[in-house]
């Protein structure tokens, strides 16, 4: 089995979480309220991602890439194949630089979370990120910038777990990221 650096919190079906600082956060707690989160080096290599996971035997994961770990997400996924349940993207840097899919092979269920206020996306984002992963998911986070973890944790976690929970089903509006904080 690979060693790898992480920081798990709940317990439930496994999300692996790729990026920076988000070990042990408000992010972190949130979304364990419903998952078992395991909260990975980012600067792990997919091959050893997914070699961590087929070791410890987990079995439908969702795999989740934060800023500039989002490619490593993508590539973990589908080094994992068959374990692997879903991708969620979370203020995916940097933007795909051609019109080309990236991860064509990825048949995985696909979300992409960007803030509405993030100055590193285009105006055009949603179509963007749409042409980049096709049939994937795009939400856009009401009143968060360019880091959609930090700056609104509670809507990130729902997002991302209604994401986690329904895949396919998901539904591109919910309470969760509609509602502007207090």
């Amino acid at each position: 089995m690979t060693e790898l650096k992480t920081s798990e919190l709940g317990e439930g079906a496994a999300v692996v979480v790729m990026g920076d600082g988000f070990a042990n956060t408000e992010a972190h707690r949130l979304l364990a309220t419903r998952f078992r989160v395991v909260a990975i080096d980012a600067a792990a290599a997919p091959e050893a991602v997914a070699a961590w996971v087929a070791g410890q035997g987990l079995e439908g994961v969702g795999f989740l890439g934060l800023g500039t770990s989002a490619t490593v997400a993508l590539k973990a996924a589908e080094a994992s194949a068959e374990r692997a349940k879903c991708v969620v993207l979370v203020s995916p840097q940097p933007l795909p630089a051609s019109p080309d899919p990236i991860a064509p092979g990825l048949r995985l269920p696909k979300a992409v979370l960007i803030g509405s206020r993030d100055a590193s996306q285009p105006r055009d984002a949603i179509p963007v990120w749409r042409r980049a992963l096709p049939g994937s998911n795009v939400v856009l986070v009401f009143d968060a910038g360019a880091d959609v973890v930090a700056d609104r944790h509670q809507a990130f976690a729902d997002a991302a777990g209604d994401f986690l929970d329904r895949q396919g089903r998901f539904a591109f509006m919910t309470e969760s990221v509609a509602r502007l904080p207090a």
